[in-house]
């Protein structure tokens, strides 16, 4: 599906291109985030509704402890998934971070590296954060080892915090300081 109109892009990188969300956008995100097997690995557990979709798009459009994208393929200018930063809070110079690649014919291909490269460099080279923290489902194995291949470390787990077709799973907690970030970065750049 299209992405949406000729509104200017915030952000890119080779393959893809992030800009806020748009009320265009609501139908394809609705079909792609309904796939309850990829829901449940981001911790999502009820069904999505239009009211729900739309209360999504009016946190988007709010920058004050929010700041979320559309994650858009280049090359078929068709929407692959969301990102974003929340519960910024800039005294403390931080905020968690969400990814989520919808559809899983970009999966394995690099497109979550890609777009966490854009995030993390925005995060820390624009906004000026020192930490950014994610929570992944301890069962999302993939999800694990993505973050930790970008830098992430664990720093502590819910025990038994999520809990989905009748089994629990604790919630792993991971952070990236800026200096270890910049210390990657100076790594891969070398």
């Amino acid at each position: 599906m299209y992405a949406g109109n000729d509104m200017s892009y915030f952000m890119e990188s080779e393959r893809i291109k992030l800009r806020p969300v748009q009320k265009d956008d609501l139908k394809k995100l609705t079909e792609l985030m309904s796939d309850r097997e990829i829901g449940v690995l981001s911790g999502e557990v009820y069904p999505l509704t239009e009211r729900e979709m739309d209360n999504f798009y009016d946190r988007c459009q709010k920058t004050d402890d929010r700041i979320w994208f559309i994650i858009i393929d280049k090359g078929t200018n068709s929407i692959i998934g969301e990102t974003g930063f929340l519960r910024i809070f800039m005294p403390w110079r931080t905020a968690d971070y969400s990814l989520m690649i919808w559809n899983r014919n970009y999966w394995a291909k690099g497109y979550g590296k890609e777009t966490a490269n854009l995030m993390l460099e925005y995060g820390f080279n624009s906004l000026n954060f020192h930490r950014i923290a994610i929570g992944v489902v301890g069962s999302n194995e993939r999800g694990l080892r993505f973050w930790k291949s970008i830098g992430f470390k664990e720093e502590g787990k819910q025990k038994d915090g999520f809990f989905n077709n009748g089994e629990y799973s604790d919630f792993i907690m991971m952070y990236l300081l800026e200096e270890e970030y910049r210390m990657t970065k100076i790594k891969k750049d070398a």
